[in-house]
């Protein structure tokens, strides 16, 4: 069997882990959206997606089963921002690992926010 630095990844790929936003001025929107698909040979179930205030989020309901996608969405206001800025999206699943810890998989928002004059 093959070792896992996070027993998620045994379990789940997302397709970016990492989107990268470029143009954006301060007071702007940004969206994302973050696609995985279950490989593993059990449904998931995404318990909570946290995120900043200055986020809000929706993602997949319900069981995901194998071969099946799920999707996180996000949206960004980046009012009273400027300059690179990055920020994790901590998705944390009902599902388990061998030791009974939830499944956790961080992505990432990151990129330049320029100020408005």
């Amino acid at each position: 069997m093959e070792e896992w630095a996070n027993p998620a990844d045994a379990e789940m790929k997302f397709l970016h882990e990492v989107m990268l936003f470029t143009g954006v001025a301060e007071g702007d929107q940004v969206e994302a959206h973050y696609e995985f698909e279950n490989t593993g040979s059990r449904d998931l179930e995404i318990e909570i997606v946290s995120v900043c205030n200055c986020m809000e989020v929706d993602w997949t309901r319900g069981a995901i089963k194998p071969g099946q996608k799920g999707t996180i969405d996000v949206v960004f206001d980046t009012t009273g921002l400027a300059g690179y800025v990055y920020k994790d999206i901590d998705v944390i699943f009902k599902n388990t690992d061998r030791e009974d810890y939830p499944l956790v998989k961080r992505v990432m928002l990151k990129g330049n926010i320029y100020k408005r004059i």
